[in-house]
C-alpha cells in the first residue's frame, strides 16, 4: 500500500493533488485543518491536510486499464468519442463523490466561501459607517465595489483601492471661485453659527488679493457679533482691502454699488440658527437684494450627520450654491462630507484645515478627501 500526506489551501485543491498522483481509487485515511507554519500563522486561514493511500496493485491495474481504454497501451483497441466522454464523466463522478465525503468529514460546506465574502463585506461596511458614512450610502458604495472586485481573502488591497475610487467619483471635481469672472462679482457666505464663515472669508480674500491679484472688497452684515466686525476690520487693514458694514438687507445694494471698482466683493452674513425661521428670513431678504450672487454654504466637518442633514434641509430655499467645509483639522472622521455632498447634489469647493490666514484654506480635491475618508480604514 502506498501512503502519502498532502496539504492544500482548501479541500478541493488537496483532493486534486491526491487524484493527480494516486488516482480516483485513493482512500482518504485522515483529514484535518492545520495552521500555517511561522510566527504569524495563527492569523492566517488554516490549511487542509489529508493522508491518502492506494493499493499499489490496484494503482497499476487502474493505470493499465486507463491506457487500454484511451488507446495508449500499444494495442489496437479503438474506442469511440462517446466512450471517452463516458470514461471522463465516471472519473469526474468518482472525484466528486470522494470530495463530498471529505468535505462532510471535516465539516467544510459549500457555503463557507459565501460566508467568508459576507464577513469581509460586513467588515468594510462597518468601517465605512464608523467613518460616519451613512449605512445606506455604505451599501451603495460596496455594491459598486463588489461588481469590480471579489470580496475574498487576499483581495483586501484591491477592495480598499476600489472603495477609494468610488468615494472619489462620488465627491466629483470641486468648483471654486476661479479666475474667469467679470468685474464686480458678488460672493456671499451663509451658514449656521460657529462654523468659521468670517475666518474663511478672510482666507479667501487674502488668496484672491495676494495670489490672484484681484481687487477685493468686503461687506459684512454680521452686526450681531461685534467681534466678527472687528475681526474683518483687522484683516482688511492688513490686506489693504476696503470694508463696509450693512445693518439692513436693503442697504446691501448701495454697499455693492460703492464697490463698483472692485473685481470681487465678498459678503459675510450673520451666523443663523437654521431652526429659526425668522432668522432665515433675514438671509432670504439679503439675497433678494443681490443680483446674481455666487453663494457658498459653510459647514463644519465636526458637525454630526443628523445636524448636518437638518442644516442642509433648512438652507434648501437657496437653489444654487457650493459647499465649503471648515475645521477638518478638528474632525475625527469626515465621512459626513460625502453624506452632505450626495444629500444636496451640490459641488464641493473649499476646505479649511486650521486658523492660519490664508494658508489653511485648500481646494476640496476629491483625491485628498477620499484618502481621508478611506485612509482610516486602511490603517
Amino acid at each position: 500500500m502506498k501512503v502519502k500526506r498532502y496539504i492544500g489551501n482548501d479541500p478541493q485543491e488537496t483532493m486534486l493533488k491526491i487524484k493527480s498522483e494516486l488516482g480516483s481509487n485513493a482512500v482518504i485515511l485522515h483529514s484535518r485543518k492545520i495552521k500555517k507554519p511561522g510566527i504569524f500563522g495563527f492569523m492566517k486561514k488554516p490549511l487542509i491536510e489529508m493522508v491518502a493511500a492506494i493499493e499499489e496493485n490496484k494503482e497499476k491495474q487502474e493505470k493499465d486499464a486507463l491506457r487500454g481504454r484511451i488507446g495508449l497501451s500499444g494495442t489496437n483497441a479503438v474506442h469511440s468519442e462517446g466512450n471517452k466522454i463516458d470514461l471522463l464523466q465516471n472519473q469526474v463522478g468518482n472525484i466528486e463523490n470522494l470530495l463530498n465525503n471529505v468535505l462532510n468529514k471535516i465539516g467544510y460546506s459549500q457555503d463557507d466561501k459565501e460566508d467568508s465574502q459576507e464577513t469581509l463585506y460586513k467588515k468594510y461596511h462597518d468601517l465605512l459607517v464608523l467613518n460616519d458614512i451613512e449605512p445606506e450610502l455604505a451599501d451603495r458604495i460596496l455594491a459598486i465595489v463588489r461588481k469590480q472586485v471579489s470580496f475574498a481573502e487576499g483581495h483586501e488591497e484591491a477592495i480598499l483601492k476600489t472603495i477609494r475610487i468610488v468615494v472619489r467619483e462620488y465627491l466629483e471635481t470641486p468648483e471654486t471661485i476661479g479666475d474667469s469672472f467679470e468685474k464686480n462679482k458678488v460672493v456671499v457666505f451663509v451658514g449656521p453659527t460657529g462654523v468659521g464663515k468670517t475666518t474663511t472669508l478672510a482666507k479667501l480674500a487674502a488668496k484672491l488679493s495676494i495670489t490672484k491679484g484681484k481687487r477685493v472688497g468686503v461687506i459684512t452684515s454680521d452686526t450681531y457679533r461685534i467681534a466678527a466686525v472687528e475681526q474683518l476690520k483687522i484683516y482688511s487693514e492688513i490686506l489693504s482691502i476696503p470694508i463696509r458694514i450693512v445693518y439692513e438687507p436693503t442697504e446691501i445694494a448701495e454697499a455693492i454699488e460703492a464697490f463698483s471698482d472692485r473685481d470681487i466683493i465678498l459678503v459675510d452674513t450673520a451666523g443663523r440658527n437654521h431652526k429659526n425661521e425668522e432668522q432665515l428670513k433675514e438671509i432670504k431678504a439679503l439675497l433678494e437684494n443681490i443680483k446674481d450672487p455666487e453663494i457658498f454654504l459653510v459647514m463644519s466637518a465636526t458637525t454630526g450627520n443628523r445636524d448636518m442633514a437638518s442644516i442642509v434641509k433648512y438652507y434648501q430655499f437657496i437653489q444654487s450654491y457650493k459647499i465649503i467645509f471648515t475645521k477638518l483639522d478638528e474632525a475625527v472622521t469626515v465621512g459626513n462630507i460625502l453624506n452632505a455632498k450626495l444629500q444636496t447634489g451640490k459641488k464641493l469647493s473649499y476646505i479649511t484645515t486650521g486658523q492660519s490666514v490664508p494658508d489653511d484654506l485648500e481646494i476640496a480635491h476629491p483625491d485628498k478627501l477620499a484618502n481621508m475618508i478611506v485612509g482610516e480604514i486602511h490603517e
